[in-house]
């Protein structure tokens, strides 16, 4: 198969060390971002993150998240080698770096990050940096097209003073959000999921390259002609995302988290109700009461939840509404769809289309 950016075709299996994507260890006893950098740069780990050393023949880059760290693979071809720093199944908003995670991420030349405090760990880490004048870094919530910016507030109407829980909420977390100890901040930051629309994607994968050609001048062609196949795929996929969501008779859907809302921005569909403004944060009562009463007023058929987060509370509100549970991912790293965007997109348009076609 040749090397490049091709959306399609066989994929490497996660994680898969030495072959395409590498995923960051699982998490483990944590210390200090301020402690680990000191260790590390003691110890010469970042040394060699300012130019590349003598043997070295690919660019490392380091992304947040996998469908970020997709991107860059693709842009990059055989002459980058991406990390990505939160393993499949963690959540981001919890996710606490490790000392593997910031010795991956202090060698990279290149480093993208979501922003909108959503991996606030990764600022810090980048500004901590002993030369941080050495890194390109992305943010995918500056790839925004002029006009649209971040969501400040994704359910208005629906979340009043008394439903936001205090700090002791946020410690409530279930089984599948305890990687680590940081918190989403989507009330003062804005929503960070940007990155599932797939407009937005197109204008990251053109800062992706942006940065890739900065660091690494000499293959500048290569990243050229690999973003412009993908923002071929991506414009692909927006079209049949268009098409696709044309024909739903329904267009409200409940969500267990306010990933999705770009993606309804995008299509024309409304988010009506969301479980959980941040993973850990579980809803009041008369919230919950809300959600079933706006799920048989909109004629919602299932509520969504997402497979890095405790089912739990979607599952008791769906059991109440008489509807169903199916999930959508925002991440991706599990089959079907692995490490793939597309794969993982058309499979999450796949779910929606069950119950709103």
């Amino acid at each position: 198969m040749q090397p490049g950016c091709s959306w399609s075709g066989s994929r490497p299996q996660l994680p898969g060390p030495g072959r395409g994507l590498r995923t960051s260890p699982g998490p483990g006893k944590h210390l200090g971002l301020a402690a680990l950098l000191a260790l590390l740069i003691l110890s010469g780990v970042g040394a060699a993150s300012a130019a590349p050393g003598a043997g070295e023949t690919k660019l490392p880059v380091a992304a947040s998240i996998l469908p970020l760290g997709d991107f860059c693979q693709k842009i990059g071809g055989p002459q980058v080698s991406v990390t990505v720093l939160i393993p499949p199944g963690a959540s981001p908003h919890v996710f606490e770096p490790s000392p593997a995670v910031v010795a991956e991420a202090v060698q990279a030349r290149v480093f993208v990050y979501v922003g909108a405090g959503l991996d606030p760990w990764a600022e810090r880490l980048v500004k901590s940096r002993p030369r941080p004048e050495d890194v390109r870094v992305v943010r995918a919530v500056d790839a925004l097209p002029p006009g649209e910016s971040l969501i400040r507030d994704v359910t208005p109407h629906r979340h009043q003073a008394h439903d936001h829980p205090t700090q002791e909420g946020e410690e409530r977390r279930g089984p599948k959000a305890q990687a680590g100890v940081g918190h989403a901040r989507h009330s003062e930051d804005g929503n960070p999921h940007v990155w599932l629309d797939p407009v937005v994607a197109q204008n990251l994968c053109r800062l992706i390259a942006a940065a890739l050609m900065s660091a690494d001048p000499e293959h500048q062609a290569l990243y050229q002609a690999n973003l412009e196949r993908c923002l071929t795929e991506l414009e692909a996929l927006h079209q049949e995302i268009q098409s696709q969501v044309a024909t739903f008779r329904i267009r409200e859907f409940v969500s267990f988290h306010p990933s999705f809302t770009y993606f309804a921005r995008r299509y024309g569909l409304k988010e009506a109700g969301v479980i959980e403004m941040a993973p850990g944060r579980e809803p009041t009562p008369g919230h919950l009461g809300r959600l079933i009463r706006d799920i048989k007023r909109y004629g919602v058929k299932a509520v969504f939840a997402e497979p890095q987060l405790n089912p739990r509370v979607a599952e008791v509100i769906a059991r109440e509404a008489g509807v169903k549970v199916l999930v959508l991912d925002p991440l991706g790293g599990r089959p079907p769809y692995g490490n793939d965007y597309l794969k993982l997109m058309r499979h999450n348009l796949t779910v929606m289309t069950q119950v709103l076609q």
